[in-house]
């Protein structure tokens, strides 16, 4: 039985695409003993980032779809035919250290309660991202998620565990998710009804609820490309999409009454900030990009104010602003499984 099927979802990024395989590859040759298949499922993509996953010397096997469901339907779609024990969800502008591979497969092995585990996440330059996340609530939404992570003294015991510290925390950033053996039948599958954001933290709530165990793990270290994705292409619809995903989310866990403070919240403090942003946007020695930042949330508040528009949705503007579909591609795109021959 392979010990690890790696998962990885794509939507037109072929060059940390290509990057993300490269890593894959490197980690892959270390890992030696263990069985790992790669699955890359690419959501309708209309540049050569098929092209690139087909001559990937990593060999993955390929789920090309002709559309862009989001991110929770691709990695269902490759969970569907995952033939490992343990799984790695893993984004296109992620890329995996040497060691993380076995690592993590033999924490799962060892305590099969896990169902959920997070590496440490690393900026290029090696800068810490938050890797661990609360469950969304009407006081993170208040306080801030740094301030109850401190207050909580998580933020301090992740700050002091050793690299061999295994830690119970509520969820994980979904760039770099292992999912152990047996989970898949409970809590089952990521909620597609999450198109970009939370779709994995509602997976760890969910694992949670369930009696499963969500596990960061320090001394396990993955770098992402934070914002380098979708989120760069399309900032004000990735905002809005956000806001879409939390409102979700809080309705369904916390209630309709917490979702509508909530919503009225957000509202008035984007709505509150923008006349001071904008303030600081003519100062002098502004950056220029602070000119983008304030049309971002300028458009968000606008959002706000037309009732929050379902349309269009992320996947709109991201099809709004796609790239020339690659000259190598069919004429008519069709829904296909396809398998790289190396």
């Amino acid at each position: 039985m392979t010990d690890l099927s790696v998962i990885v979802a794509s939507y037109e990024t072929p060059a940390l695409l290509a990057t993300c395989l490269s890593s894959l590859e490197a980690a892959r040759s270390e890992a030696r003993g263990l069985t790992i298949e790669v699955i890359v499922v690419d959501n309708g993509s209309r540049d050569e980032s098929v092209q690139r996953a087909l001559s990937a010397p990593l060999g993955p096997r390929l789920i090309a779809g002709v559309e862009n469901r989001g991110f929770a339907a691709a990695m269902n779609r490759g969970l569907r035919v995952a033939r490992g024990r343990h799984v790695l969800l893993l984004n296109s502008d992620a890329e995996v250290d040497g060691s993380l591979l076995v690592r993590a497969v033999a924490v799962l092995d060892a305590d099969p309660r896990i169902a959920v585990l997070g590496p440490a996440l690393r900026h290029a330059d090696g800068r810490p991202q938050r890797s661990v996340h609360l469950w969304p609530s009407l006081w993170t939404e208040i306080l801030g998620e740094r301030l109850l992570l401190e207050a909580r003294g998580l933020g301090r015991v992740m700050r002091s565990a050793p690299p061999e510290a295994l830690l119970d925390v509520p969820a994980v950033r979904g760039a770099v998710f292992f999912l152990g053996q047996g989970v898949r039948a409970n809590p089952g599958w990521l909620d597609e009804s999450y198109f970009f954001f939370l779709e994995e933290t509602d997976y760890c709530l969910r694992a949670s609820k369930a009696g499963h165990r969500v596990v960061y793990a320090p001394g396990l270290v993955a770098h992402h490309g934070l914002g380098a994705s979708s989120k760069a292409r399309a900032p004000l619809a990735a905002r809005i999409e956000y806001h879409r995903a939390l409102d979700r989310f809080l309705r369904r866990h916390r209630g309709e009454t917490v979702a509508g403070i909530a919503r009225f919240w957000r509202a008035l403090r984007q709505a509150l900030a923008l006349p001071f942003q904008a303030l600081g946007v003519f100062a002098p020695g502004s950056a220029p990009s602070s000119r983008a930042r304030l049309a971002e949330r300028a458009g968000l508040v606008l959002w706000h104010l037309r009732g929050r528009p379902a349309l269009p949705s992320f996947a709109d503007v991201l099809a709004q602003q796609a790239p020339v579909p690659f000259a190598g591609s069919d004429d008519e795109p069709r829904e296909v499984e396809r398998h790289a021959t190396g």
